[in-house]
C-alpha cells in the first residue's frame, strides 16, 4: 500500500518535526545532576591515581570532599578545603599521604 511518507522526503521530515521540539530539554534525575555536579571531583581523583597516590589517600580525600558537597561546597571548594586540612590539622591525612 503506497503512503506518502514513503516517497516524499518533506513529509517524512515534517514527521520527524512534529515529534521533536528544539527548545524542549529533558529533565534530569537527582541523581543525574549530583554526578554530573560532581564529575570535578572524579576527573581530579582519576588524575591522581595516575600519579601514584595511595587509595588509602586517595579514598579519604574524596569521601570528604564529597561530604563537603553534600553540606553546601562546591566540588573546587571541597577540594581546597580538604587540602587546606591535609596540610595543617588533620594528623590522619597527613600519615595517609605518606604511606607508599
Amino acid at each position: 500500500m503506497y503512503h506518502p511518507s514513503s516517497q516524499n522526503h518533506y513529509f517524512q521530515q515534517q514527521q520527524v518535526n512534529q515529534y521533536v521540539n528544539p527548545y524542549y530539554r529533558e529533565t534530569k534525575s537527582l541523581p543525574d545532576q549530583w554526578v554530573e555536579y560532581i564529575q570535578p571531583l572524579v576527573t581530579r581523583a582519576l588524575s591522581e591515581v595516575e600519579e601514584g597516590i595511595n587509595l588509602t589517600h586517595l579514598f579519604q580525600e574524596f569521601i570528604l570532599s564529597g561530604v563537603l558537597v553534600g553540606q553546601g561546597f562546591t566540588p573546587d571548594q571541597a577540594i581546597e578545603q580538604v587540602e587546606k586540612w591535609e596540610k595543617g590539622e588533620s594528623k590522619l591525612l597527613q600519615a595517609s599521604k605518606a604511606m607508599k
